[in-house]
Formats: structure tokens, sequence, C-alpha cells
């Protein structure tokens, strides 16, 4: 069966680096995991496949409407 348009879009991680340490987080729900010196990235990743992002997946206009605010 194919995915239908109601399931959740995938996390987008980024690197955060602070005096607190290294996380991988997802830019849209703020999911974080540490990501300790040593560790290997896909290690970290893997854990938000456990964890569904909790953002709305945005439509076409959505995404139209935050370009024509940015100009």
């Amino acid at each position: 069966m194919p995915a239908s348009s109601s399931t959740s879009p995938p996390h987008r991680v980024a690197i955060l680096m602070s005096p607190a340490g290294r996380f991988l987080q997802c830019r849209d729900c703020q999911l974080s995991f540490a990501f300790p010196t040593g560790a290997h990235y896909d290690t970290i990743a893997k854990q938000f496949e456990s964890h569904l992002c909790s953002s709305p997946i945005p439509s076409k206009d959505d995404v139209l409407r935050v370009a024509c605010y940015k100009h």
C-alpha cells in the first residue's frame, strides 16, 4: 500500500554545538539527542527513526507564503 499524505514528515536533522556539548536536533520538532565526541553520526541519527516528527507537513502554498515573507 503506498504511503499516504497523513504520514509524518521525516526529521530534518541538524548538528548543534554549544558549551553544553554537541547534539543532533530535528529543525522542525526540536527532538534532540546528545552527540558525544567519538560517537558516529549514523548511530545517533538512527534514534530519530523510532520517533515521529510532530511538525506539520507544509503544503506548497505554505512554503510559497514563507518565501514571500522573507523577501
